[in-house]
């Protein structure tokens, strides 16, 4: 089966991202120990790789640009924000609200997901951005 139809938009953007506190260990079924983080969830359905520009914008210092990333063809990546080194920058810093723009060279589908573990209650947050094909 052939889609004839384009899935997913050029642009993502979300407003809202926060790299929670560390937390506590989240149980998990993995041997890695996983914390609070947030992820970028893509989606490639396209028949080749595909290339991201991440950019990362804050309330009150300058933008972070040019983060680039790639996933390959027909292919899914949960990219942890908390993990990335930023060239020149280095991490994310943690508790420091800011916001994404992801520009793609192809239609992507991206959502964020949050997982606080901050309380014995976790939490665990995920949304789609707004997209654009401009």
């Amino acid at each position: 089966l052939r889609m004839t139809k384009k899935i997913g938009k050029k642009i993502w953007i979300f407003p809202d991202a926060y790299l929670p506190p560390k937390g506590a260990i989240y149980p998990s079924s993995s041997k890695s120990k996983v914390y609070g983080h947030e992820s970028l969830c893509i989606i490639n359905p396209n028949l080749a790789k595909i290339k991201l520009e991440i950019n990362f914008y804050f309330e009150n210092d300058k933008p972070i640009k040019g983060f680039i990333q790639s996933v390959g063809a027909e292919r899914s990546l949960h990219l942890r924000l908390d993990k990335i080194n930023i060239p020149n920058y280095g991490s994310l810093q943690r508790e420091k609200p800011y916001s994404i723009i992801v520009k793609s060279d192809k239609n992507v589908v991206i959502q964020l997901s949050r997982l606080d573990t901050t309380s014995k209650y976790n939490s665990f947050m995920s949304v789609l951005g707004w997209g654009d094909d401009v």
